[in-house]
């Protein structure tokens, strides 16, 4: 469901001012888990904290790339990219399973630090770490609001929009696995746009995230 229309790149390059607002080298990072931090784009862009902190992957989920060094060789991360907007209806569940391997291809299989960003690390970023809490963290195993409140006791900015809420609550029901409940997903995507030209009529274009 998403876009990368004219609308989308304006949406895209959108920022909030505001407390929430970074230093182009900020070290907006927060460490939810050992080996796993939540941040802001601002954040990923500072490669020298991000060594020091032993960051070796990380994972983009706005439509923009992040900039990186001008060779594999000269930037030396492993990358994952989720080309998403901050919107209600647009569909992020899609990518929790392939979210969640690259997360632990870094954490449990190599043994090292994963960086999940977005523009702030408020609304995309944060959806996707809670569903991999969700199916990967014992104590918080298919529990939405148990997720959601372990992340904001760590990143308290945390904020998903209703969309993302919802899914994140669709996810913790089927059991973090979507693909044995194809009908409850059909039925979310039916009714998606629906709730989205709800939530736009209300005001909300798009999370806490800054559209990017």
């Amino acid at each position: 469901m998403s876009s990368t229309g004219p609308r989308s790149q304006r949406m895209d390059k959108a920022i909030i001012r505001g407390p929430m607002d970074v230093s182009p080298l900020s070290d907006d990072v927060t460490e939810i888990l050992p080996n796993l931090f939540l941040g802001s784009e601002a954040g990923a862009r500072n490669l020298e904290m991000l060594r020091k902190r032993g960051i070796t992957h990380i994972l983009t989920v706005m439509v923009d790339p992040v900039p990186r060094g001008a060779t594999a060789a000269e930037d030396g991360f492993r990358r994952m990219q989720i080309p998403v907007q901050d919107w209600p209806d647009q569909e992020l569940m899609t990518y929790f399973k392939d979210a969640n391997n690259f997360i632990d291809a870094a954490r449990v299989t190599a043994q090292e630090a994963v960086l999940v960003h977005c523009y702030q690390g408020v609304s995309r970023s944060a959806t996707i770490v809670a569903a991999y809490l969700m199916a990967s963290h014992p104590p918080l195993h298919d529990d939405d609001s148990a997720a959601l409140a372990f992340l904001r006791a760590r990143r308290p900015i945390v904020h998903p929009n209703s969309g993302f809420l919802a899914q994140l609550a669709l996810y913790g029901r089927c059991g973090c696995d979507l693909d044995a409940h194809p009908t409850a997903v059909e039925a979310w995507r039916a009714g998606a746009g629906a709730d989205a030209h709800m939530a736009r009529g209300s005001g909300e274009t798009w999370g806490l995230d800054g559209g990017g």
